[in-house]
């Protein structure tokens, strides 16, 4: 009985090596490599007791978003990824669990990798400054006296990206805007660490974002950090210019028209920085595709934007390898 279950692992090995695949042991494997998550999960812990009720499908502000986007125009709110029922009602109470906004893998030794990578950088010390919990579902890891989770991890390493070609770190009257800003996890880290931001707006295309980012923010106190709905954004703009647009995995979730509609509405606003990270990570990352294998460059390049430099998200090749999330950050300049 050994000697033919041998052979049918060497035989099925022979046939799975042509696909990239092998069968191993199970007994060899991390536990959470034997974890299988075929659908959006969250950390259980329980929800304030405004949040329960406010957090809901039939949020009245909520509809009355979904009325507003449903009539502006199609081309940047018709999506490639975020259909309808792409996020559940479970979603939207749990919204920094592992789901649409924000992927997150179990796999503690990448966490713990990239904790001691951002130690050995963090020369502004915001392991220190910048706190983490598991509310609204998220999933956080003990490691070295305190929790971590991807949330503060990838925030803390777009802001040094950012410091290093830009040097937020000492500006003042930094004025940023975020394109697809999901719940705001992004803007509620640089505003609590970057004293010297003006202003940070949040925006994006899918209304539940929008509604579920306003209230994260006012969760948060972050009071230099404003959600704009998409029909307001070319107006707040003109009011109030901005130096610096991000764009973390979403121009990557978009239709290429979308990414048009953007891309002419920074470069007539004249903002004069872009940085992107797209979906794809190794070197696919390297070039800036969308989800259905775009390549959305030329796009960016038609109104102007230049790449200015690329950049893996640890500079380290091994954490590169084996950290939490690898991707690539771009930043591109407007020079029209």
């Amino acid at each position: 009985m050994v000697g033919v279950k041998r052979w049918m692992r060497s035989y099925g090995n022979q046939v799975l090596r042509r696909y990239g695949a092998e069968i191993v042991p199970t007994a060899i494997l991390f536990e959470w490599q034997r974890a299988r998550v075929d659908k959006g999960c969250w950390n259980d812990c329980p929800l304030p007791d405004d949040a329960a009720g406010y957090l809901q499908p039939n949020n009245p502000k909520l509809i009355e978003l979904k009325q507003r986007y449903k009539a502006f125009d199609p081309a940047v709110t018709t999506p490639l990824v975020w259909t309808d029922g792409y996020v559940s009602a479970e979603d939207i109470a749990h919204f920094r669990g592992d789901n649409a906004w924000i992927w997150q893998v179990p796999n503690i030794h990448a966490y713990g990798i990239t904790l001691y990578y951002l130690k050995s950088i963090d020369r502004f010390r915001l392991l220190d400054k910048l706190v983490e919990d598991n509310s609204f579902g998220n999933f956080t890891f003990p490691i070295a006296g305190r929790f971590v989770s991807r949330d503060l991890l990838d925030s803390i390493a777009e802001i040094y990206f950012l410091d290093r070609h830009l040097g937020i770190g000492s500006r003042t009257g930094l004025r940023v805007l975020d394109v697809g800003a999901g719940y705001g996890r992004l803007a509620h880290r640089m505003v609590s660490a970057l004293p010297g931001i003006e202003s940070f707006f949040c925006t994006d295309a899918i209304p539940v974002s929008t509604f579920v980012s306003d209230f994260y923010l006012r969760y948060r106190g972050v009071e230099r950090a404003h959600v704009i709905p998409l029909d307001e954004i070319d107006k707040t703009l003109s009011d109030h210019p901005v130096d610096l647009a991000i764009n973390i995995h979403s121009f990557s979730e978009c239709r290429t028209q979308a990414i048009e509609w953007w891309a002419r509405l920074l470069s007539k606003h004249r903002v004069k920085n872009l940085m992107v990270v797209p979906n794809h990570c190794g070197t696919q990352g390297e070039r800036l595709f969308t989800n259905d294998r775009h390549d959305f460059l030329p796009l960016l390049e038609r109104y102007g934007y230049r790449m200015v430099l690329k950049e893996p998200k640890f500079l380290d090749p091994v954490v590169q390898e084996y950290g939490l999330q690898p991707s690539w950050n771009h930043l591109l300049e407007l020079r029209a």
